[in-house]
């Protein structure tokens, strides 16, 4: 294509062609309404960064997306989205092999020094954690309900963080860590489910998280000092200011949908 203009006549077709408005696809893409407007009239380019997402909303490949306009400054943007994303891989792979080293390193101290893997296994499981939730996704990015899966994986993980824990220090508190964790569970798993099963906007499934992080903030403390039978001198007051805070957030954004989506009605 020529220009930017017919650039921007092109994403202006594939986007009504996938029964998209500009505030639909701003809102998948995470940016404003008016950035999908200034593609549309050439007045920019997307930036690389969300390229490859909105060719998935454009259902266009991202071949196509780059021969749809051969000026030089997309041809620029095209390679530098590809050193981007090998800069992501190297990242990525560096992340495992570290993960790989600690946990050697981890057995050759314990070894060493113990003559006996104990704590060592602490640093296993908690590596096995990490890698749930940092590295896990990438390999089960096409997984349906990847989401719910690793948080059952994540959760059964800090489950068996407890016991080794308590079998290695013969601690008595095994029962009660699992009482605390498993009321953290209850609302992680309640949002998750509002997430994946629900087909109400976005905003609001933040809203709802963020009102349950608020509960889990004011309510976590004095059941640990229950079950745990301790007393904190200095209470729950900061965690109740954390929770309030919290709760303000989601109110304005839940404010801020319903006025955007009786614009929309208007409109």
């Amino acid at each position: 294509m020529e220009n930017k203009k017919d650039f921007g006549k092109y994403i202006t077709e594939k986007r009504k062609n996938a029964n998209l408005t500009q505030e639909e696809l701003a809102t998948k893409l995470y940016v404003l309404p008016s950035t999908i407007s200034k593609w549309e009239r050439g007045v920019s380019y997307p930036d690389i960064t969300v390229i490859t997402n909105l060719c998935k909303e454009l259902n266009i490949s991202e071949h196509e997306f780059f021969t749809a306009c051969d000026d030089e400054s997309l041809n620029r943007e095209k390679k530098e989205i590809q050193r981007y994303r090998n800069i992501k891989k190297v990242i990525f792979y560096l992340i495992n092999i570290g993960y790989l080293i600690g946990i050697i390193t981890s057995f050759i101290c314990n070894l060493v020094l113990d003559h006996k893997l104990t704590w060592s296994l602490i640093v296993l499981i908690g590596v096995g954690i990490s890698f749930t939730i940092t590295s896990l996704p990438v390999y089960l990015k096409k997984n349906k309900y990847i989401l719910l899966k690793i948080t059952l994986l994540v959760n059964l993980l800090v489950y068996l963080l407890l016991f080794t824990i308590t079998y290695i220090y013969k601690f008595d508190w095994l029962i009660k860590s699992i009482i605390i964790a498993s009321f953290v569970f209850i609302f992680i798993w309640i949002g998750l489910l509002i997430i994946t099963f629900t087909k109400i906007d976005k905003m609001y499934k933040i809203s709802i998280n963020l009102i349950i992080i608020s509960l889990v903030t004011i309510f976590t403390n004095p059941l640990s000092e229950y079950v745990l039978n301790i007393n904190r001198k200095d209470g729950n007051l900061y965690n109740i200011i954390s929770a309030i805070i919290i709760f303000f957030i989601a109110l304005i954004l839940s404010i801020k949908t319903i006025i955007k989506n009786k614009v929309k009605l208007k409109d």
